[in-house]
């Protein structure tokens, strides 16, 4: 079969990383033509899988322009399609905004859409909150249009979809760690924390608003004035941006700004951190949860539905925008080596219920199989 793995509309964050963990294993099926549509951000990935002879790669990143949003017709794409006999499109997520002239497999990952129970919403001004509604409405028209066919990474977020586009099947194939944490040889060991006597919390995400990094700073405080004796620090994938205008000097001692990391780098800051800090408030799947499973580390993250149907009870929660509640949580784990302990004991069980990567792309071919 001749199948079209679209990855022309993603641009940032972890789907990127999803697209490139998918492509590197097309070569296990030898029995189906894979057409590959990268954008420029996944250059190394497109080198390495076009020397695979049932993989052909282009290099495209998918417009947003008025025909596209309008019509759901792309000439590249649609050339494509009809040039390679395409049967079959496997979009690593969506929203696509291209509708393909064959069976479309779209990816699921907007957690604005279903999750609208969030605390998150509670935070916005009137303005930005209708801005996100009518955001929120226009990507659901889109999902709506380009296809009835989707996977999400999270059963709790199968479950909504289901509800939010009724006669579209969804199936859930979970995420998982990237390839790269296999494969320590091929890590990038670039950025030395400085030595500390206490405990390093880290958090791999960028600066998105729904990431709520903003309670850090009231955190810290909270531990200043509660905990003094607990020494923290928090290792942050961001630069010193706007979540962290109201830093004081003294907190920002306790703050290490990394900047944005490639995902090679990603496995030697777990190496040199202790526990792993999930603040987030609307998710679908966080890779951070099974990247801290595989390298050993307990996590800390809000307790919101999202969070404990991937975590189960191998994860410290916290009210999700209570500073002084993940103050309370930091605390506990950094008085008890042993309560660390067997939050990490629970993840290995808990780990062995996400799909590896090589369960992810068979089933993704799988399910186009069954319907094509």
């Amino acid at each position: 079969m001749n199948i079209l793995i679209n990855a022309s509309n993603l641009r940032a964050g972890g789907g990127l990383q999803v697209a490139d963990s998918v492509c590197r294993e097309l070569h296990k099926y030898p029995q189906h033509e894979f057409t590959v549509v990268l954008p420029s951000l996944l250059e190394a990935c497109a080198r390495e899988i076009e020397a695979h002879p049932n993989v052909s790669v282009v290099e495209y990143n998918l417009p947003m322009n008025a025909e596209i949003l309008l019509t759901g017709r792309d000439r590249i794409m649609d050339s494509l399609v009809k040039s390679r006999e395409i049967r079959a499109v496997i979009s690593i997520f969506g929203p696509t905004r291209w509708k393909p002239n064959c069976l479309h497999l779209c990816g699921f990952a907007m957690s604005h859409i279903v999750l609208t129970d969030s605390p998150f919403w509670k935070r916005l001004s009137m303005p930005a909150l209708i801005k996100a509604k009518i955001r929120n409405r226009l990507m659901s028209h889109d999902f709506k249009r380009c296809s009835n066919l989707f996977y999400t990474e999270n059963e709790y977020i199968s479950k909504r979809l289901r509800a939010r586009l009724p006669g579209s099947e969804v199936v859930t194939i979970t995420n998982n760690y990237n390839q790269i944490f296999d494969h320590p040889e091929a890590w990038e060991d670039k950025i030395a924390f400085p030595p500390f006597d206490g405990l390093t919390l880290l958090t791999v995400c960028n600066d998105y608003p729904h990431k709520n990094l903003s309670i850090i700073a009231p955190t810290l405080d909270e531990l200043r004035r509660r905990y003094p004796d607990v020494k923290v620090r928090f290792a942050l994938t961001v630069d010193d941006g706007k979540s962290f205008a109201n830093l004081s000097d003294d907190a920002r001692k306790s703050v290490l700004f990394l900047g944005t990391v490639g995902i090679r780098q990603c496995p030697p800051l777990y190496r040199q951190s202790d526990i792993v800090l999930q603040p987030s408030l609307l998710e679908c799947f966080s890779a951070n949860y099974v990247e801290a499973m595989k390298m050993g580390l307990p996590i800390i993250t809000t307790d919101l539905g999202f969070a404990r149907s991937l975590c189960g009870d191998a994860a410290a929660y916290y009210s999700a925008t209570d500073p002084a509640a993940l103050a309370d949580a930091i605390a506990e784990l950094y008085h008890s080596s042993e309560y660390r302990s067997q939050l990490v004991e629970k993840e290995k069980k808990q780990s062995a219920l996400f799909d590896t990567y090589e369960d992810r792309a068979r089933k993704l071919i799988e399910t186009i199989e069954r319907h094509a």
